[in-house]
């Protein structure tokens, strides 16, 4: 679900910072009424959303094929039925909001300093190993969410989300995880934003 979000952030977010100034929109853009915060708030508010759209459609495609593929065996079926409750899917949602604002935040920034959409995606693609490799860890064995690793980006997710599945969440540790993802997300949106605001970035 975490890949999900990122690649489902990554091509609104190029098109709506590189893209615009590659087809000359930007100018237009910036003159009209609207203040710079309210134009960044709706590219980074469309971002997150199609971001937060992938992982749900993640999840639904992964209740859908349980419901309708009749070559998996029964014994499979039933414990994934157990496992995915409402409160369990409820629970990963809530905590893939804060990692959607930060991979928008991220992604919006590299756009924006990119020159074209292909510059852009050459810089987003190494990025792509930064998150699948933490997200990895959590079906690493023996890697357990504790203190430390709650402050991790992304590897705290993935450990979190493996907690919630197997129902021996924490509630201090979940806390603890959402806090420092709030942080990082606010952060971004704070660096997004200066970023934004310097015409040599915008117009280089």
């Amino acid at each position: 679900f975490i890949l999900y979000c990122f690649m489902g952030a990554m091509y609104p977010a190029l098109d709506l910072g590189a893209g615009e100034k590659e087809r000359g929109t930007i100018e237009t853009l910036l003159t009209s009424p609207a203040g710079r915060m309210e134009i960044l708030l709706g590219k980074f508010g469309v971002i997150s959303l199609f971001g937060f759209l992938s992982a749900i459609s993640g999840i639904l495609g992964l209740i859908v094929g349980l419901q309708f593929i009749t070559d998996i065996p029964t014994e499979i079926i039933e414990t994934a039925k157990s496992i995915l409750q409402v409160k369990t899917i409820a629970l990963i949602l809530l905590l893939i909001v804060p990692v959607a604002i930060l991979f928008s935040a991220i992604l919006l920034s590299i756009s924006i300093y990119a020159k074209s959409f292909k510059e852009a995606q050459s810089l987003v693609a190494p990025i792509n190993i930064l998150i699948i490799v933490p997200a990895m860890v959590g079906i690493i064995p023996g890697i357990e969410l504790n203190w430390k690793t709650a402050m991790i980006p992304i590897v705290n997710i993935s450990l979190i989300s493996k907690d919630i599945l197997a129902g021996t969440v924490s509630a201090s540790l979940l806390l603890e995880v959402f806090g420092s993802m709030i942080f990082l997300a606010v952060i971004g949106l704070i660096f997004t934003r200066w970023w934004f605001n310097r015409e040599e970035v915008i117009f280089r």
